[in-house]
């Protein structure tokens, strides 16, 4: 078979299902466009930028080395989701570890939501696309079985009866091929979401608990000694 014949061959089984069909294919576009947009916005330097994580990886270093206010100009800086996270854990609005763990993870939630934008969309399309596809296949069936009396006994004919069923079926089955090929676009985007909310998650609770294990605020207001006597007084609290 010709490549031209391969594509006469699909273009009589769109064109067979009407109306009905040209929805189910407006909705695997919007699919389509919708999987590229949320491929592109889940790519791992967007979301966790490398160099940004590693310096979260080295915030300890930066405290101890008094450099608290240049990694927080740079995750200021930052567009990224981890940036962004990031910069609410070593603000200095915060009085306690308590209170910036707790606007972080309403942060992060925030974030993770956006990150989930487009999902929505794509479960909208996994629910409507067999339900077109049966909708065309019962009105195709209408009118197949409604000519069967006005014809005469040509209409009676089974092959011809059978033929317009198998027409009327392709709508179902363009519906169900869109559903199937979206549940798994879906499927691998929310693993990919979920793998990394861990991730933000993880590096978000291990930078403000090493922000305040070396003084929390008091990095930038305080030169070293005091951040350091802080820090021993916070131990003894915890100590005692």
């Amino acid at each position: 078979m010709t490549v031209l014949a391969v594509f006469d061959t699909i273009w009589e089984f769109l064109v067979s299902g009407g109306i009905f069909m040209a929805f189910i294919g407006a909705a695997s576009f919007v699919a389509l466009a919708v999987a590229i947009h949320v491929a592109i916005s889940l790519r791992k330097k967007v979301v966790i930028p490398n160099k940004t994580e590693q310096e979260i990886k080295r915030s300890e270093l930066h405290f101890r080395a008094e450099k608290a206010a240049a990694l927080k100009g740079h995750l200021d800086q930052d567009l990224s989701t981890l940036g962004k996270i990031g910069a609410i854990a070593i603000s200095d609005k915060f009085s306690d570890r308590e209170e910036a763990t707790q606007a972080v993870e309403a942060n992060a939630r925030e974030e993770v939501v956006k990150l989930q934008g487009g999902m929505g969309v794509l479960e909208v399309v996994i629910t409507i696309a067999p339900l077109l596809g049966l909708l065309g296949t019962v009105s195709g069936l209408v009118n197949v079985f409604s000519t069967l009396g006005d014809s005469g006994d040509a209409a009676a004919d089974p092959s011809r009866l059978a033929a317009g069923i198998a027409i009327a079926l392709n709508t179902t089955i363009a519906g169900l091929v869109v559903a199937i090929l979206t549940v798994i676009v879906h499927s691998i985007f929310t693993r990919k979401i979920e793998a990394l909310a861990a991730r933000l998650e993880v590096l978000a609770a291990d930078l403000v608990h090493s922000f305040y294990k070396n003084g929390g605020p008091y990095l930038y207001s305080a030169g070293p000694l005091i951040a350091e006597e802080v820090t021993e007084k916070s131990d003894d609290q915890f100590l005692s």
